[in-house]
């Protein structure tokens, strides 16, 4: 166990010394832009799934470099791995450019209209959602709340104003695809930016209490249309493509395409003592986010330990139907083993969420839990099958020739030889389904790895999160290992 400590500490070590090297290289030698036959030639960095995947895509005279989230294309651009980044022409601040290094070299002509999404026919919230965005614009505060927002240097700093208590009542649940002032981003718990403002507004109108939650654009959609939130937010493109499947709100603010390149020049490389300094402040320090952390890893311990037991509990059951005389009872017992084994993790995951389950009210933690169990009761099934029929029969005959019945033979005999056996599968069994729950986010849970993603969206920091996030998973495997470890050695005795 000391090996594997040491080899996290290097692998820390090495981290860190990357990241720190990235923070300095050197700046891009790209020419001025300022249209866009201008970046005919250069490795352009977008968001996948986006509309300016969809426009770049068309493009031969490109390099296109595809990213998963936003963050990741500012990394890129910072790293040196690609020219330019495009999304909207507000997707940086003035500050955010200014910490990063980078500015905006030029805007696009297109302009696309935002809104709030709806399933479609879902008319009743939609149209009283309208008349309070249109009646906002009419007397200009729609506008006035643009100008604080949008053409502001610091709009991370802006406060929601007050406006009293939230009405009491089941809450309209809005999914936000956008963590990025000043459209829509969390402080500690409260959702501040342009578009929760607006919501916030209009459930004091409506008397409708909001509740809010980031969900990344690839699967915001599919939580939508199965019922898991009311509607989205975070600054959604109208398209004529999207209108076919959603409704869409009135329109509350334009997007233009914005051409993101480096700009300032190399600082010099900072000591190692300043630049980790710098890190655990933008990355823990500001706006308290290190609670990100604790309330992900609360969530992601809690369905690791209750997936583990109802598994197990599971895993005992399809053993037991396994082993059965009965053929049919052992045949639905081997269909289901096989059907979880040949299923991904993640797919399942996602059609019990998104398929299943969807409409039933449970929540999303409840969903992964069972997920989990099922899936890992499966593996567990086969492991205590080989276990027990590894025991000589024997055993069970020397059991019953001194008086013990079949129950009491499997319980103080059989038993205990087979959890010897399987323990050492079990726990890795058990500590692969602890780092599986860094998928759980797919379905709108705030856990550890979405934790991370939370605080790299609004530091652009791709490795300092993830490193922390890192050696937690790394620490609780070991703890789960020598918590099983202990319950062999007390069997022992």
């Amino acid at each position: 166990m000391r090996n594997r400590f040491i080899l996290l500490l290097c692998l820390a070590a090495a981290m860190l010394v990357s990241c720190q090297k990235s923070n300095t290289s050197s700046t891009s030698n790209v020419k001025e832009l300022h249209s866009e036959a201008d970046i005919a030639g250069l490795r352009v960095a977008f968001n996948s799934g986006s509309i300016y995947d969809i426009i770049l895509s068309k493009r031969d005279d490109i390099e296109k470099l595809s990213f998963n989230s936003q963050s990741d294309c500012v990394e890129a651009v910072v790293r040196g791995q690609a020219d330019l980044l495009v999304d909207d022409d507000t997707f940086l601040p003035p500050e955010e450019m200014e910490r990063l290094g980078l500015k905006l070299a030029f805007r696009g002509d297109t302009k696309f209209a935002c809104a709030f999404a709806f399933r479609k026919n879902d008319d009743a919230l939609r149209k009283r959602l309208d008349y309070f965005i249109d009646s906002l614009r009419s007397t200009g505060e729609l506008d006035l709340m643009y100008e604080k927002w949008y053409h502001c240097d610091t709009p991370s700093r802006i406060a929601m104003p007050p406006l009293g208590p939230a009405p009491a009542g089941k809450p309209v649940r809005v999914a936000f695809s956008a963590n990025l002032p000043p459209t829509s981003f969390p402080v500690e718990k409260q959702w501040r930016g342009f578009e929760p403002e607006l919501l916030e507004r209009f459930s004091r109108y409506a008397g409708i209490p909001f509740e809010y939650v980031f969900i990344p654009s690839s699967s915001s959609v599919a939580a939508l249309q199965a019922g898991n939130v009311d509607m989205l937010g975070g600054g959604i493109f109208i398209t004529e493509e999207r209108q076919k499947t959603l409704d869409f709100s009135s329109v509350h603010f334009y997007a233009y395409q914005g051409f993101f390149v480096k700009d300032t020049p190399d600082q010099g490389q900072r000591g190692f003592v300043q630049w980790l300094k710098q890190m655990v402040h933008n990355n823990l320090i500001v706006e308290n986010r290190w609670r990100y952390i604790t309330e992900g890893l609360w969530v992601t311990v809690k369905i690791s330990l209750f997936a583990l037991l109802l598994g197990t509990l599971l895993g005992a059951g399809v053993c037991w139907m396994r082993m059965s005389r009965r053929r049919w009872v052992s045949s639905i017992a081997k269909v289901y083993v096989d059907l979880m084994r040949g299923i991904p993790m993640l797919v399942f995951l996602m059609i019990m969420f998104y398929v299943i389950l969807s409409g039933t009210g449970m929540s999303a933690i409840a969903v992964a839990v069972l997920a989990f169990s099922l899936n890992f009761a499966a593996y567990v099934s086969e492991m205590f099958r080989t276990a027990i029929t590894s025991v000589g029969s024997g055993q069970t005959e020397a059991g019953l020739a001194i008086g013990f019945t079949r129950l009491q033979t499997f319980l103080y005999i059989i038993a205990p030889q087979a959890l010897r056996s399987v323990m050492p599968v079990y726990k890795g069994e058990a500590v692969s389904l602890v780092k599986n729950t860094s998928i759980v986010g797919y379905i709108a849970i705030q856990d550890l790895t979405r934790a991370s993603d939370m605080i790299r969206n609004r530091t652009f920091d791709a490795f300092f999160p993830l490193l922390i996030v890192t050696v937690i998973y790394f620490v609780l495997a070991w703890l789960l290992g020598k918590l099983l470890d202990l319950t062999v050695k007390n069997n022992k005795k």
